[in-house]
């Protein structure tokens, strides 16, 4: 059986959210604690995706470079001049 350990955590709050906080946890027939508790869980879960993310994406970044080193790449040099060549011919045709 698992045991829930509860702690009490105190801090200051600017009193017009903490009225604001009060009555829109009653209005969602929640006690003030149980609303805190969602909060904190939500905290948490948010910044556990947005580290999970960061490391996913600094890992697919360095996948990319790793690939562009193995492979030699396109110079940016010759891509801007292709996309450059690109536009005007846009431009002449528009």
């Amino acid at each position: 059986m698992l045991v829930s350990e509860e702690t009490k955590f105190t801090f200051t709050l600017d009193a017009r959210l903490h009225d604001a906080f009060i009555a829109e946890a009653t209005a969602q027939g929640l006690t003030p604690s149980e609303a805190l508790q969602d909060l904190v869980r939500d905290f948490l879960d948010h910044s556990a995706r947005k580290r999970d993310y960061e490391v996913f994406l600094r890992n697919k970044v360095e996948a990319s470079r790793a690939s562009l080193r193995e492979a030699g790449g396109i110079p940016a040099e010759q891509i801007e001049a292709e996309f450059a060549a690109w536009r005007a011919a846009a431009r002449r045709r528009a």
